[in-house]
């Protein structure tokens, strides 16, 4: 018998699952597990079972449910009577938990022998034993409280301390996705921290490595006013100085080599490594500089059959290619169901270590509705593979072609899983012979060239068989060949419904195989379940969906309705309108039953999301038992408490809601009530982002006009704060098609702002001025004062970067004083804040420290985090420009300590303004090193307008290194190239000015002349 408490209660017995009775005869048993071997007192169980509540017959309830227990695991002796209370019984080898920890002891044994893979295995096989958090689901429990968090700990400690194997052994780059979703998890664990930022540091992700530490130590700051410790700091100056001690990287490639399979060591043997030396040392950087992509879902582990497909596509993509042939291509094609999924990643699996530089997945919804477009997923293998989110290219040509690019002449795997057809493919193919292509479909994909096409057809009876036995562990030993083939026969060899039936045996431990071959005798029944894709898995569902309650029924039906790919507790009870309590039950029923799926558990919440068949079922049921009317109903509630998270996250953000609100919201307190307080309502907003652009889609689809433009305006603050670009652009699109169609001038005015910010995040500014103007001139048609004056409040931000300095100012005053006068105003601050920066451009910080000085104090009156970050940032500017540096101290100290409310630019912000003090203070060493870091940090933004603002700074700084002249010519040079690139003669003057005193420092007075020259021409247009 095997015990679990390392997710949800289990008990095994002979590896079949046991039924455990009632909910509190769980909870005692999971106490008891709690303190294996040691007696638990009565009034301990009955106050764990039943709290301060307790019924006067408790004591006797306690004895019923030990009754119980004991049937259920049909071992009376399991659970003994000792004195006044219980103990149960368990060898160490039959509790989860005592085998995670004497596995885990082990690891560190082999570890501290050396033994580094074997110690890594040991460590893999001990966290493999969870299933979950510890005592999942009954953890609201006291008495289990300090166990489970116990558990939890040792969990995570075991976690870093394969991680710590795993880097040893050279595996960094496959540590960097599993490791950035840990520090985001668990943002207080420096150690993972640290295994991040050397992990990126010996992928040759240096700036990246650099800006992990910049968001730890924010995190850290802000939530508890700490310091990084020093196993973070030291790490931070070791990597800011490239300290060669931190690249153990070929020591451990090497011990992995010595302990790969020898098929692997072949292809890492003499001649690649020739032929890398006689790489450029810029294409050596390059390679090394670029990410190793893992993309593979995981394989499964019960895989059966399909050997001689396996072997095939082996064989065809296993084969050596020059760059210049075609790329090595295998298409799986097949009907629903028949496991090309399946197939695709196994073979990918295998194939691995033929394409050491990476592999690229793709699910492309071909069977969908909505198949994905070519140019989304090159965007997410674009930033898989190293590319920032804000270099990624607008036009899905240019995307394909830096796709190429970036995949010539090195061995990578692309799977593109559940394709359209081929020009959905198309765009998305190598160009390289070093690559090879797995594709499957439910269509032929004739019309790709030189592929080879694998079609699959159900099993053979004796690959069947296997699948059944793998499916059920060990369940069917006992079965009879018979009752076997008859089953096999009934599921017509198809792998999934196969599966399923397996999976039936498995989660009906009193069913035997002869009772589900009894049930499948029925045709009628049969063919509902196994004759087509859609109707394969419909009986199956069905036994689960007439099983449970009406009201969940219901819920089941209308959550298939949307387009989200999961979606939180607030999205259910807005569905079938009903109470957070009330839809949390149904949740609850729908997941016990395999309907539901709990996706993860971000910012503290559970998010559910369907299989996509079991969506497809959904959606037929709500089609034949809802009317239109309520389904359509129901989707809009949905949308509507969508909306109202946009709000709550937009009022944290701005200081109030910036937009009139037309559309309806559903129940906005009831939505709030369900969101974890202690996380930022924008972070919140974020978990939904995929969520927000299918909803926008949706609302499109209803025609739903203002539902639609709200929320893709909704997403605005969130786009901007995390430059969600390809978002942003595909809301702005949907919605904006649709309120043109609807003609409602309105939702297009809103829509313009909402481009208008878009345009000016990516520094195209003349655009973004005259999207702000055409939605001025809407709102002016339509009589909306209200949209009309923040659209004026905008006007500023547009006036400044293009030098027009005067009209900024008198905009932003009138903008300021009509917004305030009509009650908006944090819209009013926003407006104002561009008049003291206008005032700094123009050489005037005595009135823009004034201007700045009262925003601030109204930002903290109204508790506008990002105007605080934003402003101090500049108050500090304008007071450095008056020589007052403890003002300007006082000011950045505020800047960083509310730097993570403006998103990752909050890291540039703080750099630049630190770096710019120690620049005043004539403390260039320390200035250089900051201003480098705010480089640093502009480029991984991908912000030329940053690292512009910055450089002219760095330039300052090294006009105090006259021994580094040449390098600070050169880094000059590069700056006055960026700002060239953006229309902002205020910068552009700033650069060309400091080169000039470069090259008049190293005697170049005719090339000084003439950029001073220039400079001064590009001043005069700044008014």
């Amino acid at each position: 018998m095997h015990f679990g408490v390392l997710g949800p209660l289990t008990v095994w017995r002979a590896g079949v699952p046991l039924e455990l009775g009632t909910p509190k005869g769980r909870v005692l048993l999971a106490v008891l597990l709690s303190r294996p071997g040691r007696r638990v007192t009565d009034d301990a169980l009955v106050e764990a079972v039943w709290g301060e509540e307790q019924p006067k017959s408790a004591a006797k309830n306690v004895q019923t449910y030990v009754h119980r227990l004991r049937q259920h695991l049909g071992d009376p002796e399991r659970i003994a009577r000792e004195g006044r209370g219980y103990l149960l019984r368990a060898g160490r080898d039959e509790l989860d938990a005592a085998r995670f920890e004497d596995l885990a002891g082990a690891a560190r044994e082999a570890l501290a022998a050396g033994e580094r893979e074997p110690s890594r295995l040991l460590f893999v096989e001990a966290l493999n034993l969870w299933r979950g958090p510890a005592f999942s689901g009954i953890t609201d429990v006291p008495a289990l409280g300090p166990e489970a968090t116990r558990l939890d700990e040792l969990r995570l400690g075991v976690l870093e301390e394969r991680i710590d194997v795993d880097l040893r052994l050279g595996r960094h780059s496959e540590l960097l996705g599993e490791l950035t979703a840990l520090t985001m998890e668990h943002p207080f664990r420096e150690r993972m921290w640290v295994q991040l930022m050397l992990a990126l540091y010996r992928c040759g992700r240096r700036a990246d490595a650099l800006l992990a530490y910049l968001q730890v130590r924010d995190v850290l700051a802000e939530e508890t006013g700490l310091e990084p410790g020093r196993r973070l700091r030291d790490l931070h100056r070791a990597i800011l100085g490239e300290d060669p001690a931190l690249d153990r990287a070929v020591e451990a490639e090497e011990q992995g080599r010595r302990s790969a399979p020898a098929e692997e060591r072949g292809r890492r043997s003499a001649p690649a490594e020739q032929q890398e030396h006689q790489n450029t040392p810029a294409e050596q950087q390059g390679r090394q500089s670029t990410p190793v992509a893992r993309m593979l879902p995981p394989a499964l582990g019960d895989f059966s059959g399909q050997q001689a497909e396996l072997a095939e596509i082996d064989a065809v993509l296993r084969a050596d290619h020059s760059a210049d042939e075609p790329a090595a291509m295998v298409t799986i094609s097949g009907p629903g169901g028949i496991g090309k999924t399946a197939l695709a990643v196994q073979a990918a699996h295998r194939l691995r270590p033929a394409y050491p530089d990476g592999q690229l997945f793709a699910a492309l919804a071909g069977a969908r509705t909505q198949p994905l477009s070519p140019a989304t997923v090159l965007g997410r293998f674009l930033r898989a593979l190293g590319v920032p989110a804000t270099a990624v290219p607008d036009d899905p040509d240019e995307r394909t072609d830096l796709y190429r690019s970036l995949l010539a002449e090195r061995r990578i795997l692309v799977v593109l899983d559940d394709a359209f057809d081929e020009e959905q493919l198309a765009p998305l193919l190598p160009a390289s012979g070093t690559c090879g292509v797995i594709a499957t479909g439910r269509v032929r994909l004739g019309g790709l060239g030189g592929a080879h096409r694998v079609e699959l057809r159900a099993m053979s009876e004796a690959d069947s068989l296997a699948m059944l036995r793998n499916s059920t562990d060990g369940r069917l030993a006992s079965a009879g060949r018979a009752e076997l083939s008859a089953l096999v026969r009934l599921c017509a060899r198809l792998p999934l419904a196969l599966r399923i039936a397996g999976s039936l045996l498995v989660s009906r431990p009193h069913w035997q195989p002869a009772d589900l071959v009894s049930r499948l005798a029925d045709e009628h029944h049969r063919l509902d379940a196994l004759r087509y894709r859609d109707l394969e898995v419909r009986a199956s569902f069905g036994l689960s969906y007439e099983g449970i309650r009406p009201g969940a029924r219901r819920l089941f039906r209308l959550l298939g309705l949307l387009e989200a790919p999961d979606f939180p507790l607030w999205a259910a009870a807005a569905a079938v309108d009903s109470g957070l309590s009330a839809a949390q039950e149904l949740l609850d029923e729908l997941v016990d039953v395999h309907l539901l799926d709990v996706t993860g558990m971000p910012n503290g919440q559970a998010r559910y999301g369907f299989h996509d068949l079991v969506r497809t079922y959904a959606r037929e049921r709500a089609e034949a038992e809802e009317p239109a009317e309520a389904r359509d109903a129901s989707v809009v509630r949905v949308l509507g408490a969508l909306l109202a998270v946009t709000d709550i996250a937009d009022r944290d953000h701005m200081g109030q809601n910036m937009f009139q609100q037309d559309a309806e919201r559903w129940q906005p307190a009831r939505v709030e009530a369900s969101l974890p307080p202690s996380v930022p309502p924008m972070k919140l907003l974020d978990a939904e982002r995929v969520p927000l652009v299918a909803g926008v889609r949706q609302a499109a689809e209803l025609g739903r006009d203002e539902l639609c433009w709200e929320l893709a305006v909704g997403g605005h603050a969130l786009f901007e704060t995390e430059r969600y670009f390809d978002e942003w652009q595909e809301c702005y699109d949907t919605a904006m098609g649709l309120a043109k169609t609807a003609g409602n001038l309105r939702g297009r005015a809103r829509l313009l702002i909402s481009m208008a910010g878009l345009l000016y995040t990516r520094r195209r500014y003349g655009p973004a001025e005259e999207a702000n103007t055409e939605a001025m001139v809407l709102f002016e048609r339509i009589g909306d004062r209200r949209g009309y004056l923040e659209a004026l409040s905008n006007a500023p931000f547009f006036l400044v970067p293009n030098g027009r300095l005067t009209e900024a100012i008198t905009a932003g005053r009138q903008a300021y004083e009509r917004l305030d006068a009509g009650g908006q105003p944090a819209a009013a601050l926003h407006a104002y804040s561009q008049v003291g920066l206008a005032h700094l451009q123009a050489g005037r910080p005595g009135q823009a420290e004034a201007v700045l000085t009262e925003i601030v104090a109204g930002a903290r009156k109204q508790g506008i985090r990002t105007l605080i970050a934003r402003d101090t940032y500049w108050l500090g500017q304008a007071q450095l420009a008056r020589g007052r540096h403890a003002e300007a101290e006082e000011s950045f100290a505020e800047l960083t300590e509310y730097a993570r409310s403006i998103g990752s630019s909050g890291a540039f912000y703080t750099a630049h303004a630190w770096g710019c003090l120690h620049l005043a203070r004539g403390e260039y060493a320390e200035a250089r090193r900051l201003l480098l870091e705010g480089v640093e940090v502009a480029r991984a933004l991908h912000d030329p307008m940053f690292e512009t603002r910055v450089l002219i700074d760095l330039l300052d700084a090294r006009l105090h290194d006259p021994d580094d002249l040449p390098a600070a010519i050169g880094q000059g040079e590069h700056a006055v190239g960026v700002a060239r690139g953006i229309d902002y003669p205020y910068l552009l003057a700033g650069v060309l000015e400091k080169l000039a005193r470069l090259r008049a420092a190293a005697g170049d007075t005719v090339i000084a002349k003439r950029l001073a020259d220039e400079a001064a021409a590009v001043r005069d247009t700044i008014r």
